[in-house]
């Protein structure tokens, strides 16, 4: 992947452009504050639903600045018609679904805040249901489900240049590895040094905790192997299969 400037033209250099795709449940928002503060220090423009107001469709049309969209908490690819050339790599940021709707349970039913939001009845209503029947029907009735959003990335022609796939596993146990990765879409001209500095920076940020209800409890990859039952996992693993074989992610 490239690391320089995007080359010259006749109307002047290309804007580079990162948007940053991720679904829920995959730290989203640390991908926000890490892309944030990496979008300063590389001096990109900032575009997020997370930021104060919300920005993320700002692109004016005529605009001639380096900017990163992050995150675009769905596979699917925002169309972008600038007048300047635009030169767009896009990072792809996935989890294990199965770990995806293990951490759902829990956040939703018991971490996230509910008071003054109205959801308190939903909140007790997710916590009568047992985890394995969660996952196996609860998710089911969304319009959207997990199979949904990975078939757009599934169906995707992935161009090696610009489109980067990285996954929540390796930002949590090898973050060093998962910087490198996302660093030259960036145009960082060492991005194994950069990873380092980065990963120094962060380096207490994935560390695991005891046994209390928190979100640094289920960092660890593979948590639905502890808390499932196997008949459930062996039902996700023919549900999820075609996504579990194409990203290499064990039955």
């Amino acid at each position: 992947m490239p690391t320089s400037r995007p080359e010259m033209t006749g109307s002047g250099p290309a804007v580079r452009g990162v948007d940053v795709h991720a679904v829920h449940k995959s730290a989203t928002m640390f991908l926000y504050q890490f892309f944030g503060r990496l979008s300063e220090k590389q001096g990109f423009d900032f575009y997020s639903e997370n930021n104060s107001p919300a920005n993320q469709s700002g692109l004016s049309i005529d605009n001639q600045r380096d900017f990163c969209r992050c995150p675009i908490r769905s596979f699917e690819v925002l169309k972008t018609e600038l007048d300047h050339p635009t030169q767009i790599y896009r990072i792809f940021h996935i989890r294990d679904p199965r770990d995806i709707l293990v951490s759902e349970y829990f956040s939703f039913g018991w971490i996230h805040p509910t008071e003054g939001t109205g959801l308190e009845a939903a909140r007790q209503e997710r916590q009568e249901i047992p985890i394995d029947e969660y996952v196996l029907t609860q998710c089911e009735k969304r319009t959207w489900p997990l199979e949904a959003k990975f078939k757009i990335l599934l169906d995707r022609d992935i161009d090696p240049e610009y489109d980067i796939i990285v996954t929540y596993e390796t930002m949590v146990t090898q973050f060093r590895l998962w910087a490198e990765r996302v660093l030259p879409a960036f145009g960082v001209r060492y991005p194994r040094v950069a990873a380092l500095q980065w990963a120094w920076r962060y380096r207490k940020e994935f560390q695991r905790t005891g046994e209390s209800m928190t979100h640094k409890r289920r960092i660890t990859p593979g948590d639905h192997r502890i808390k499932l039952k196997p008949a459930t996992i062996d039902q996700l693993n023919q549900r999820f299969e075609t996504i579990l074989t194409r990203f290499n992610y064990s039955f």
